[in-house]
């Protein structure tokens, strides 16, 4: 296992792409693709997804509503197949992890609460595409999450091998 300080040596500031396969790219745009959808659409209804944030008493809706957008952007972008610093990848991979852990607890948290068919929306996509809490969203959500955990898998440093 790698320490912190190894991957911190790495993260020159240089622009580069980790050297995965096509596939494995292919499987990493489709977490991307989806936090991209959900924070294009929270931001299109964005009064809406403060209200909902607001309803299910998140301190500073407003500043919440915006740290989601933030980190599902970022987050979408670092799993595509950019030149990107390997500082700023980390961290948006980061942020991806954290956002869709918020997620997953929030729906966690609705339905063991009893909320579960009680609120309109589960607020992943802001007014749009809306989905009642429950098992059903806690699945889906639970799925982006290891999905996006695999991706800051395969996109650890990794020493280069000579070909």
């Amino acid at each position: 296992m790698k320490s912190f300080a190894d991957y911190r040596a790495n993260w020159g500031g240089s622009s580069s792409r980790p050297d995965l396969s096509q596939r494995s790219w292919n499987m990493l745009a489709l977490p991307a693709i989806a936090l991209a959808v959900m924070a294009v659409l929270q931001i299109i209804s964005f009064g809406k997804f403060k209200d909902w944030l607001e309803g299910i008493r998140v301190g500073w809706p407003a500043v919440v509503a915006v740290a989601i957008i933030v980190a599902e952007l970022w987050g979408a972008l670092s799993l595509l197949q950019l030149n990107m610093n390997r500082l700023l990848r980390f961290l948006g991979v980061s942020l991806a992890v954290l956002v869709s852990g918020f997620w997953f607890i929030e729906n966690l948290q609705i339905a063991s609460s009893g909320g579960a068919g009680q609120l309109p929306n589960s607020g992943f996509f802001g007014k749009y595409l809306a989905q009642s809490p429950g098992w059903w969203t806690i699945l889906e959500v639970s799925i982006l999450l290891f999905w996006i955990v695999y991706a800051a898998e395969l996109l650890k440093w990794r020493p280069r091998t000579s070909r």
